[in-house]
């Protein structure tokens, strides 16, 4: 690799990490990419895989480095795993240019995309950095979210890379170039300008978002479990004379396996039924197999006044290498080596819960980056979102407010609105259109209390969802799709002598 290309990527990188969240400068995604693909330019296969990984590295550790706060072979796992999708990226597209030159260019867009798409799927998956998210500040520039889904605004921010560097190679068609790059600001723009300007009507239901801030050292010592859920008693107290319809605790509010806790289960309960209103508590949850064996939740318990034992959700999407390792059942390594929280057991039921006003899910930490699982919630017939999470381990790094961004385009691709509680922060409100309201700063103690629409009272599964919501991921399948064709064909293709010449 020469010094140029040294240069380039890591410029590029740069770039790239520049335009995400808690960053403003989302615009530097428009140009980020040009760098990279000046860098891959007349690259064969393997130099390009190279190139990719090293673009991979440098920009994942520029951006989540904080995920070392959390659990530090987590961080080395998920780095070195993430850096593979660029590298096979960059791959693909070198042995496609190889074969058709120029027109390789036209499928970068194709190939990112289908990248993107397949980090959300499997034991491993981490959708943390979709390019979409970049984007998060420009609210009327992705209201398409809600027929396409995030990853057309990834496609979208993909095209103006591509027409950036058709400027700079093509000096004589840089007015194309530019008259491009201007209709594809424009039309999304328009477009959202009018659906923003719709009125959203319907019920409201108001709700407490209690934000604990309790340092992860004392949240798990057992000595002070007394502390911890008097904490949110107390400041439940504080949130009913507001009188509110939901109140909720943040992920592991209550740090032990509560339904073993007769005490402390018996406690919110009864507070619960004092105050007449329903109480959603993060805490953990287990089970006894047929075969004796006990598995272990991540779960939130919600408390209805006089309602008996509270209706439960456990966690579906695990933190590969946090809360579990992936493939363990297969790898049985969960015994030899320890990544923090690993031995926790995905849950199996999208439970939908039914509060005295509306029917809403609830999404764990990091579920809110998956698309397909929210899209699962919503055909469910949830009315609004909850997401409860501890970004606490996190500390004052990026990780809380890239964590809290990503969840506006779960609320634009459904249409739906959502109450955020975290332990530290950021808690906030986010209404169907993305935009947040009441979010808190992050390590301080506080109450957050407002209004979000719900999505309908009278709304059955054939009426107010987003075409997202009914078709979900076509377009990013449709990508992986093409992309797929354009391998074979590249690998299959067999150029003419007139051509080897």
């Amino acid at each position: 690799m020469n010094r140029k290309d040294l240069y380039l990527i890591i410029f590029s990188a740069t770039l790239f990490s520049l335009a995400f969240p808690p960053s403003p400068l989302g615009f530097v995604a428009y140009f980020s990419l040009v760098p990279l693909i000046i860098a891959l330019e007349n690259k064969n296969p393997s130099s390009a895989f190279r190139t990719g990984y090293l673009f991979g590295l440098i920009s994942n550790c520029l951006l989540l480095f904080w995920v070392g706060w959390a659990t530090i072979g987590g961080t080395v796992a998920a780095i070195v795993l993430l850096c593979l999708y660029t590298a096979i990226l960059c791959w693909f597209y070198a042995l496609v240019e190889g074969r058709w030159k120029d027109g390789a260019l036209f499928f970068f867009a194709f190939f990112w995309v289908a990248m993107e798409y397949m980090r959300s799927l499997t034991e491993i998956s981490f959708p943390w950095l979709n390019l979409s998210y970049t984007q998060t500040y420009y609210l009327k520039l992705i209201q398409y979210a809600s027929l396409l889904g995030n990853y057309a605004v990834s496609f979208w921010i993909l095209w103006l890379n591509l027409v950036v560097y058709f400027f700079i190679k093509h000096k004589k068609r840089r007015g194309l170039a530019t008259g491009l790059f201007a209709i594809l600001i424009i039309l999304p723009y328009i477009y959202g300008w009018q659906v923003m300007s719709e009125k959203i009507e319907g019920e409201d239901v108001k709700i407490a978002l209690l934000q604990g801030n309790i340092e992860p050292k004392i949240k798990w010592d057992e000595q002070f479990l007394d502390y911890n859920i008097q904490t949110y008693i107390d400041m439940t107290r504080k949130a009913a004379q507001e009188q509110v319809d939901l109140v909720i605790w943040p992920e592991t509010a209550a740090p032990c396996y509560l339904a073993a806790e007769s005490l402390y289960l018996a406690r919110v309960q009864a507070t619960c039924d004092e105050l007449n209103i329903p109480l959603l508590v993060g805490t953990n949850d287990y089970q006894v197999t047929p075969e004796g064996r006990l598995r272990y939740y991540n779960s939130a318990f919600l408390f209805t006044p006089h309602g008996g034992y509270p209706q439960v959700y456990s966690k579906m999407h695990l933190v590969p290498f946090s809360e579990k390792i992936p493939y363990d059942q297969i790898l049985h390594i969960s015994d030899k080596i320890q990544l923090g929280q690993s031995d926790f057991s995905n849950g199996e039921d999208l439970t939908i819960f039914q509060a005295n006003k509306g029917r809403f899910a609830t999404l764990i930490c990091f579920e809110s980056v998956y698309p397909a699982l929210v899209r699962d919630f919503v055909n469910r017939g949830a009315e609004f979102l909850v997401n409860i999470t501890n970004d606490a381990w996190f500390g004052k790094t990026h990780g809380p407010f890239q964590h809290a961004r990503i969840a506006v385009f779960r609320a634009i691709e459904n249409r739906i609105a959502i109450a955020r509680c975290a332990n530290t922060g950021v808690s906030m409100f986010i209404d169907p259109y993305g935009r947040v309201k009441e979010a808190t700063r992050i390590f301080v103690k506080t109450i957050v209390i407002d209004k979000i629409p719900l999505k309908g009272t009278k709304r059955t599964l054939s009426d107010n969802r987003t075409f997202y919501a009914k078709y979900g991921d076509w377009f990013a399948f449709l990508c992986g799709l093409i992309s797929f064709l354009m391998i074979v064909m590249a690998l299959l293709w067999k150029p003419s002598k007139s051509q080897l010449s």
